[in-house]
């Protein structure tokens, strides 16, 4: 199945300290890899880089490595160009979302995704999306 991988499940993943913690997200990610064919896109990079600094003072060349060596060799990385920006728009004259967000489901539906693995409760509902999470779904 192919999947798009949003930025809290890296977050964790490049922020958590303790290993009890830690271990349920690498086991995920590992159980993600193993079975499925994972995508992102820059912005989730991005806001890995982000969210990890401001949110946990992670420095940016700790993000940086972990994105490069944990991230990059194993999940693709989806363009953004005007027709992922199109259906964004559609997205956000309909719904209440992100722009971010709205440009990951411009991404998904160009690529012919519909599975998101985010915390990110904003998902649910969207039509010909699926949400799945650690624990279920």
């Amino acid at each position: 199945m192919r999947v798009f991988l949003d930025a809290p499940l890296l977050i964790y993943l490049n922020a958590s300290r303790t290993p009890e913690v830690r271990r349920a997200y690498e086991e995920f990610y590992e159980d993600l890899l193993s079975r499925d064919r994972v995508f992102s896109d820059a912005l989730v990079l991005d806001e890995v880089i982000h969210v990890s600094r401001r949110k946990y003072n992670v420095p940016y060349d700790v993000s940086l490595e972990f994105i490069e060596s944990i991230v990059l060799p194993f999940v693709g990385i989806l363009p953004i160009g005007i027709e992922e920006f199109e259906r964004a728009s559609e997205v956000m004259r309909s719904r209440r979302i992100r722009p971010s967000d709205a440009l990951h489901l411009g991404a998904m539906a160009t690529n012919g995704i519909a599975v998101i693995v985010s915390e990110d409760e904003e998902f649910d509902g969207m039509e010909g999306v699926r949400r799945i999470w650690l624990g279920g779904g």
